[in-house]
């Protein structure tokens, strides 16, 4: 089943970050050549301290997407910071009447995972248009995965190396980790029992990567995940010598732990990823460091 037709009409939402109108207009230039409406929604452009305007704004851009029946999906134009500020004006029994896909990354994870908590709705991480259009075109393997997403044509996706085999089927939910961390407590983080975790970084140092990790495993449910992919944790190095690198970090991180694992999967902070689902059920075979949906 096709998640987007030809003629459908897509909104841009700034949930995160300010962002310069001169930074989507190569995004725009691609989605209207392949075929799609684009809306540029009214507070993507404002700007509130480093936000693209305040939270009520923000989160009424959101409502709005969801509200409109014209609107097919929703894509966060880049990531930053300020997605957990907004949540709370989110209306999720609306999202729940009229789901729709919300695609990002980084950031977003803030938004995608509290919308499948709050309403079972399904997001798309891997993809920000300001982001992945800087050098002006899309790299080749986020273009391809991105239409097989919009046609609705299964992917099976392999890289990384196998931490422990096994294999698993389960809700994937996660994200950032940093941004994933930080809904811990609230009423937006989901319900680690029986799911697939996706994780990634960027710019952390090891000892903090290593403390949030800890964190999820603290958190309800973490001993019955089914399976953990790990993807690029980039420029995430040693803040001094000794402290463990990432390598370490992760084997240290599964290895109490009897699900499968793999790290290092193309996915996170890097010009070349896969868009991988939140809230959607995937099959996850380690040892073939293999995911499909």
């Amino acid at each position: 089943m096709k998640l987007l037709e030809k003629g459908d009409k897509i909104a841009f939402i700034a949930p995160s970050s300010a962002v310069d109108e001169k930074e989507i207009l190569p995004a725009l230039k691609w989605f209207e050549n392949k075929g799609y409406a684009v809306e540029v929604m009214p507070h993507v452009f404002s700007t509130y301290r480093y936000m693209a305007g305040s939270n009520a704004q923000r989160a009424a851009d959101v409502n709005e997407c969801f509200l409109r029946p014209d609107i097919k999906a929703l894509f966060c134009v880049r990531g930053g910071a300020g997605g957990l500020n907004m949540l709370d004006g989110i209306d999720y029994s609306l999202v729940q009447k009229m789901p729709k896909p919300v695609f990002g990354l980084s950031d977003s994870t803030a938004l995608q995972n509290a919308l499948y908590t709050k309403s079972g709705n399904v997001s798309y991480t891997g993809f920000l248009p300001a982001y992945d259009f800087k050098s002006g075109r899309l790299d080749e393997q986020i273009e391809k995965s991105l239409l097989a997403v919009f046609t609705g044509n299964k992917q099976k996706i392999t890289g990384g190396m196998c931490l422990q085999a096994g294999k698993a089927t389960g809700v994937m939910i996660g994200g950032c980790l940093s941004v994933f961390c930080s809904l811990c407590g609230t009423p937006y983080f989901p319900d680690l029992s029986d799911k697939i975790l996706l994780l990634e970084d960027v710019g952390e140092k090891t000892y903090k990567v290593e403390r949030m990790l800890k964190q999820l495993s603290l958190q309800p449910g973490f001993a019955r995940i089914k399976g953990i992919v790990l993807g690029q944790f980039v420029n995430c190095m040693e803040a001094d010598a000794g402290d463990g690198t990432m390598e370490e970090i992760v084997q240290d991180f599964v290895s109490g732990l009897k699900v499968p694992a793999v790290y290092g999967f193309s996915y996170g902070h890097q010009q070349s990823r896969y868009i991988l689902p939140v809230g959607k059920e995937v099959f996850f075979d380690a040892g073939k460091c293999l995911l499909e949906y």
